[in-house]
């Protein structure tokens, strides 16, 4: 029910999809503008280590024919070029690397996430009374709430991240086993959407709870994972099928369009995984709520979570 009527308020709400766009437009070229005179020596060391051309031969491999293995083999391949360029590397380096990532992971994950808080009172105003509220007005005035929760919320994000890309790191070795190399395609992919399942499960309902019961932020964390593991089966279903739809729209979408597609699917999954985790909210603690201007869903009654 959540899933569906997510995509029901997708169409309504279409137009935050354009907001969203443009916001990240904002950050990546704010983020980009900080981390280029660091960047640039990292680029040249990895072009002289033939990853670019590893890079470009992995984007071909899509429409060569080669099937799923190869890509897999090629996205392996810029893996190892990488860790062997930064290891074999002098310091500095992999200090600037090491700055480098620092920008993007800390700094573009803070920029970019100060728009949740903001995106969830507009959709809040949407489906609990049919208002229209502007985003840009209460991205000013919750900024310092904003702040708050996505330092908060990187703790969690940025250590679950890193055990996914751990465990995939581990899984590529399934390709150095002849038995399993045919198999390791469909093993890693899985594993990347149970993960992903589990990790937006646990806090799907986390920024709705601080927006609409004004809770503390790490109450409406405990909030969050109480509830999620309460009703898990039916969140972790919505959301390991949400992943396996958003992932696959994009693949083909940035494929066939040669990438430029990709400009309006990645701000339209932010905003579906946004309207998906106040839907699924509503649900859990059985809020009626508008998916339309002229539809208003009436979930069960249930005893509020506290």
């Amino acid at each position: 029910m959540a899933f569906k009527n997510a995509l029901k308020m997708i169409i309504s709400k279409f137009g935050l999809m354009w907001v969203i766009l443009l916001y990240l437009l904002i950050t990546g070229v704010l983020v980009v503008s900080l981390s280029l005179p660091f960047a640039v020596p990292l680029v040249r060391t990895f072009e002289e280590a033939g990853i670019g051309k590893l890079i470009a031969e992995f984007f071909t491999s899509f429409t060569s024919g080669g099937g799923v293995n190869a890509w897999f083999d090629k996205f392996y391949a810029v893996i190892l070029a990488v860790k062997n360029s930064i290891l074999t590397d002098k310091i500095a380096a992999f200090n600037t690397g090491a700055l480098v990532f620092f920008m993007f992971i800390f700094a573009y994950r803070f920029i970019l996430g100060l728009y949740e808080i903001p995106l969830v009172t507009v959709l809040e105003g949407a489906m609990s009374s049919d208002a229209r509220i502007g985003f840009t007005g209460r991205y000013v005035s919750r900024i310092g709430k904003s702040c708050k929760f996505v330092l908060v919320k990187m703790i969690y994000t940025v250590l679950f991240d890193f055990v996914i890309f751990f465990a995939l790191y581990r899984m590529f070795d399934l390709f150095s086993v002849p038995v399993l190399k045919f198999f390791a395609p469909f093993i890693i992919m899985a594993a990347v959407l149970v993960m992903l399942g589990i990790r937006y499960t646990l806090i799907a309902m986390w920024a709705p709870d601080v927006v609409l019961r004004e809770r503390g932020i790490f109450k409406a964390f405990g909030f969050s994972v109480k509830c999620a593991f309460k009703h898990f089966g039916s969140v972790f279903s919505t959301f390991l099928f949400a992943w396996t739809l958003i992932i696959a729209v994009n693949m083909l979408v940035g494929l066939f369009t040669f990438g430029a597609g990709l400009i309006l699917t990645v701000p339209l999954s932010l905003l579906f995984v946004n309207v998906l985790n106040m839907t699924v909210y509503y649900g859990k603690n059985g809020r009626r709520y508008y998916t339309d201007s002229a539809t208003v869903v009436t979930p069960p009654i249930v005893e509020e979570e506290k």
